[in-house]
């Protein structure tokens, strides 16, 4: 009777084949481990997607995928299992950042080069030029940027560049993390701090971290005199 009876369920055993989808794309997903729970014995299915597995109706099959929620089927009379698994994310494409931080040289940089004709034509500092057999004798290119409309456009073109360069600068250097790491000052207070103790280009080019911080605290003691007062501050960069 034992005989017969282990005869029986080995025979009740057969091989299924199925399938393994992304739920939501309905596309096929390689590499996805599946278990029988009751034997214990697990298979991949392969790069189509497709698997076989040995086990019997009521059997509890179990499909597992890194980044999806496991899904289970039970085996019944089904000709093909089929397993449908959702991702626990939605999978967004792959973006390449760049820092948009750009250094104040960096942009003033590449502003010269988009307007490099104008440039050319707001430099006239050089009204001699030299030639190639070491003549001398009055550039055209800086005669007609003395005297045209195009040149004097192009020099006050360059003189907004080099005033946004310098501003960008002193932004870059008396920043608003420096001054709140040296002040404690937050929101309003730090804006208006900033903007009446706002040192000059010549000043933060010139003043190393020890000058820039000292300066820093001497403004903040005579803002803390004044602090309700609108326009605070007639003091002097150190150096000027």
């Amino acid at each position: 009777m034992f005989f017969f009876a282990c005869l029986n369920v080995f025979g009740q055993q057969e091989t299924f084949t199925g399938l393994v989808f992304d739920k939501d794309t309905k596309q096929r997903l390689a590499r996805v481990r599946i278990s029988n729970l009751r034997s214990q014995e697990t298979i991949y299915n392969n790069s189509k997607g497709e698997f076989s597995l040995v086990a019997r109706k009521g059997d509890l099959l179990l499909a597992r995928l890194e980044n999806y929620r496991s899904d289970t089927v039970k085996v019944g009379n089904q000709g093909v299992i089929i397993f449908y698994l959702k991702r626990l994310a939605i999978p967004l494409p792959q973006v390449t950042v760049k820092d948009s931080l750009l250094s104040a040289k960096e942009r003033y940089e590449q502003a010269k080069k988009a307007f490099n004709q104008a440039v050319r034509l707001g430099n006239n500092q050089d009204l001699l030029a030299i030639g190639q057999s070491g003549g001398v004798g009055l550039s055209i290119d800086a005669i007609w940027s003395a005297f045209s409309k195009e040149g004097k456009n192009a020099r006050r073109l360059m003189e907004v560049m080099e005033r946004d360069y310098q501003n960008n600068m002193i932004d870059q250097i008396f920043n608003k993390t420096l001054v709140q790491r040296i002040t404690g000052l937050k929101g309003d207070r730090l804006l208006i701090f900033m903007l009446n103790y706002r040192p000059t280009y010549d000043f933060v080019m010139k003043a190393n971290d020890y000058v820039l911080a000292s300066y820093i605290k001497m403004a903040y003691q005579k803002f803390m005199l004044s602090a309700d007062a609108q326009d605070l501050s007639d003091l002097k960069p150190i150096g000027e």
